[in-house]
Order: C-alpha cells, then structure tokens, then sequence
C-alpha cells in the first residue's frame, strides 16, 4: 500500500460505497488468508463509538466485518490497511508494518480524532455496574497500581465493572472520560489478583500514552511498557486459558 493518507473530506480517489464494501472486503481477506478457503463476505460500516472493527465468522461459514463509519470516508488504502490488520488477528500474526503506518496516519489526523471525540461527548458517559464486585475491589487494586507502577501519577475520573461479560474485551481505558472499564467476567475467584493488577495496568498505560485501545493502537513504545510489568507473561498465559475455557 502506498500514497498519503488525507483528511476523509479530501479523498484522493473514490471511497469505497457500502454495497460495495463487502467485495473489497472479500477480495483483500482471500489475498490474506487463501488458506481459509471460499467462503461469502458480509461488510457494513458500524456506529461504533470509536476506530472499533471486528470480523468473525459465522455458523454457515460466512465472514462477517464491521469497520468503524468513522471510516467511511476513507480512501481504499485505509480500509485495506483494516482488513489486512484484521486478518492477521485471525492468524494470530503481526500485522505489517505497511498496514499499520497507513492506518496510524489515518486515524491521528486531527479530523478523525476529532469525530471519535465528539461521537464520545454525544453518547454520554461510560456505564458501569452498580455492583462493587464479589471478589475483586477495582478502585483498591487501581490504586495500588498507581502508586506501584506510576509514582501516583495518572489519574482517572472512574473505574468500574462494565455491564457485559465480554471475554474479548476485558479492559478499555475511554480517553474522552477518562474512565477504565473491566469486563465483569473476571470477577470471580478463579481469576487471581495479579492477573486484574495487569489488566488495569494495561490500561492505564492507555491513559499515559493516549491511545484509545483501537485496533492496531499498541505503539512500540506501549508494548516495551507492558512487558515490563513483573507478571506479564504469567498473567497473558492465565487470561489466554480462562478466555478460552469461558467460549
């Protein structure tokens, strides 16, 4: 993928339509994945509050993508940049290094942070759980965090349990209000304390570099970070088997 990446009120060529979305899509799944074998795509653009995209593949076989509409504007070359970042989610492999310049190009221009943040403001505030939870106290373990990890120093308005029991989203860190959210499916007591210290440390470093958690949002520099923690392979091992065992 080549060429610049400009504002989504100033293509460089033609956006692609949303009839048209689900053959681009298909066409750039097959070059990724050929070993997938046929299959029908189903694209749409999402009101998604942020650069959210997912993919997942059906009961009958077909793929199923969801791109942000904050792309819809967006020249192919981003749109290709989602796919591809996707399909290597599906292998379980890096994304290329060309796929994610593309993308952070488009997604830091100041008009698309721009839309996220407005779309944020205009959905309200984050919801939690009126639950304090059964087995894990979020606010004590954020600040033992803080104070361990951050010298005290990064401050959020709000941490809580979410009201789903996603275990693909375990944690989200919303830039806009400044809130981490955990999935209430780790509050239980199979899960360790270690392991919820990691997932609100993730997090927070979220907040201290900025990202939204986006697709595709985790700068060299985040991971460096991350794997700096004392416990984080041990804690990625255990979430890896309880994620698994909860499908």
């Amino acid at each position: 993928m080549t060429g610049g990446v400009s504002a989504p009120g100033r293509i460089p060529g033609d956006a692609v339509e949303g009839a048209d979305l689900g053959p681009f899509c298909g066409r750039i799944l097959a070059g990724c994945i050929p070993a997938l074998g046929p299959g029908r795509v189903h694209a749409r653009f999402y009101p998604y509050i942020g650069l959210t995209h997912t993919i997942r593949r059906s009961r009958r076989g077909d793929w199923e993508i969801r791109i942000s509409d904050h792309c819809r504007l967006a020249p192919p070359a981003v749109l290709e940049a989602v796919v591809t970042i996707l399909a290597a989610k599906i292998l379980r492999r890096k994304p290329s290094p060309e796929a994610l310049e593309v993308y952070e190009r488009f997604r830091t221009q100041a008009s698309v942070v721009e839309s996220v943040r407005m779309r944020r403001i205009e959905r309200g505030k984050k919801h939690f759980s009126p639950h304090a939870g059964s087995h894990h106290h979020l606010p004590d373990i954020y600040a033992e965090v803080n104070r361990r990890y951050f010298n005290d120093q990064v401050q959020v308005e709000r941490i809580g349990w979410g009201l789903r029991r996603s275990r693909t989203r375990l944690g989200h860190y919303d830039p806009v209000h400044h809130t981490i959210t955990v999935s209430p499916i780790l509050d239980c007591p199979e899960v360790p304390r270690f392991v919820l210290e990691f997932i609100v440390y993730h997090e927070m470093l979220h907040a201290v570099f900025e990202n939204g958690g986006s697709v595709g949002h985790h700068p060299p520099e985040f991971r460096r970070a991350e794997r700096a923690h004392p416990d984080y392979g041990r804690a990625r091992g255990f979430l890896r088997g309880f994620c698994r065992r909860r499908k």
